[in-house]
């Protein structure tokens, strides 16, 4: 077992797991085919590296058959072909001798059914409950069962006697046939289904594991065809990945949503709200920076700090909008107005999200074990204020003034289009009317 010094005792960063990860393959070299080893870490700055899955895992679920071994070979062969992956590797338990008993048209003739004569070798050898003694506060089973010394030799199950339905005793091996055969220690299903897992290790996070995974879908589809019983399941991170995507989708939705009623009641308009939400999408362009500046793998944690972070920009931009309306109700010019106002709430803005960014800099900066999965929420947070307060600034300004030359636009079209068309008549000559 070999540990490192936690973070926090570390006198100075050194380098990253991933990079440690990384070198220790570098040393070790190639691996037998026979053997199998994993290297895991602990993902820094909140990404959690404790799983059984491998970052990148299928699952070939379906019945066990030759064509389902050949399929998963090939699949190893196909990730071991992508340029970043290391260790692909068929995650199946080694195989064990296995004794199988089947019956024989004899057997069938006396009335021995399989469930029967599984019944009488499992009562033979591992025994059946007959009575339960209580000794002090422990209660102890009594099997009875063959001697240990008859249990632990072959010819004793040859020799064995079964019963019949009709009361005789006939040996074993005139009724069943005895098999043996090569069966996994144990079987892993998912969804009733027996599942082999075929994963593999990025050599680092560079790696883009979703984009390996879709151009893998064809070819496994390729790989599927005309086996209709089999398929393959997404596991590990690119699963993660995609159900992330989904709740952000459902999460960000009913944010703005949110956002938007919250904002249309007070502003009574459909338009003005939508000023102050210009500013949301900027600060995730910020949030995103901010993990490329700081080196951190955007994770689940990092999409809460993005939603904390849409509510603190919109109330700066809440602000100022609501400045520059009570402005032009007070007759100002709408550029005048956004001049003033921009020069007056510069101040707060700017030191709202100044205050935010610093007093969330000493967790970003943080070298604990325990502040490590807040980190990517904060760096969220920071970065995404900080950018977006130079937008808000900047942007909300142009955004109205844009919007109203965008609304004279429509109503000179509007008027010019509703404008009666004057058509010049022309008089009857006099020659005409004689």
């Amino acid at each position: 077992f070999l540990g490192l010094m936690p973070p926090g005792l570390r006198s100075e960063a050194g380098p990253s797991n991933d990079k440690i990860m990384k070198r220790w393959r570098e040393l070790i070299g190639e691996i037998p085919a026979n053997a199998t080893l994993k290297i895991r870490t602990q993902k820094t700055r909140g990404e959690d590296g404790d799983r059984d899955t491998d970052p990148l895992e299928l699952e070939l679920c379906g019945p066990n058959s030759e064509t389902k071994q050949e399929i998963a070979r090939k699949t190893k062969e196909l990730l071991e072909s992508y340029e970043g992956i290391a260790e692909a590797r068929v995650n199946q338990r080694a195989s064990q001798t296995e004794v199988e008993l089947s019956l024989t048209p004899r057997g069938t003739e006396l009335g021995i059914t399989q469930q029967t004569l599984a019944y009488q070798v499992r009562r033979a050898f591992y025994g059946e409950e007959a009575q339960r003694v209580l000794r002090g506060h422990e209660e102890y089973r009594v099997m009875v069962r063959l001697p240990k010394k008859q249990r632990e030799t072959f010819n004793t199950l040859e020799k064995m006697k079964i019963r019949t339905p009709a009361g005789a005793e006939v040996p074993l091996f005139t009724v069943a046939r005895i098999d043996f055969v090569q069966a996994p220690t144990y079987i892993e299903r998912n969804d009733k289904a027996e599942v082999i897992r075929i994963g593999g290790e990025p050599t680092d996070r560079s790696v883009d594991l979703v984009r390996i995974a879709n151009s893998l879908k064809p070819r496994l589809r390729q790989l599927l065809r005309g086996t209709e019983d089999l398929q393959f399941v997404f596991k590990g991170a690119v699963a993660e990945a995609e159900e992330t995507k989904k709740r952000m989708i459902i999460g960000s939705a009913a944010l703005m949503f949110a956002l938007f009623a919250l904002l249309a009641i007070p502003f009574q308009s459909v338009l003005q709200p939508l000023y102050v939400l210009v500013v949301v999408p900027f600060g995730v362009i910020g949030a995103l920076l901010g993990h490329i500046i700081m080196d951190i793998t955007p994770s689940d944690l990092s999409l809460f700090g993005i939603l904390a972070m849409a509510g603190v920009v919109v109330n700066d931009s809440l602000v100022m909008v609501d400045d520059i309306n009570q402005r032009v109700r007070r007759g100002i010019p709408l550029r005048d107005a956004v001049q003033q106002s921009g020069r007056r709430r510069f101040r707060p803005i700017f030191l709202t999200s100044v205050t935010t960014f610093v007093g969330l800099m000493p967790l970003m900066f943080d070298n604990s074990l325990q502040a490590q999965f807040l980190i990517p929420m904060a760096v969220s947070l920071a970065y995404g204020v900080l950018f977006a307060t130079g937008i808000t600034l900047f942007l909300i300004p142009c955004v109205l003034l844009a919007a109203e030359d965008l609304n004279k636009l429509c109503r000179n079209l509007f008027s010019w289009y509703k404008r009666p068309f004057h058509r010049n008549v022309e008089k009857p000559s006099l020659l005409s009317e004689e």
